[in-house]
């Protein structure tokens, strides 16, 4: 943890930067995706970094800040 009292805050990416810069263990996980699959997810709890290495085709991303109001998107688990 950073911050000795975290309520009330909310993740931000320069909190893990100064987590990594204070060289605190940290957990990788790579998810790999088939081409044409996607993901939907809160990405400001996830650090990723969207690799496309080694992938002959570009790919597409794209961003929501905010949220959705319930019942947007059909349920798929």
């Amino acid at each position: 943890m950073l911050y000795a009292d975290p309520v009330g805050r909310h993740p931000h990416t320069d909190d893990l930067r100064a987590y990594v810069a204070s060289q605190q263990p940290l957990r990788v996980f790579r998810i790999r995706l088939a081409p044409g699959d996607g993901y939907i997810a809160p990405t400001e709890l996830l650090p990723h970094d969207d690799s496309t290495e080694d992938q002959p085709e570009p790919s597409t991303a794209a961003f929501w800040l905010g949220h959705w109001p319930r019942g947007t998107l059909p349920m798929v688990v």
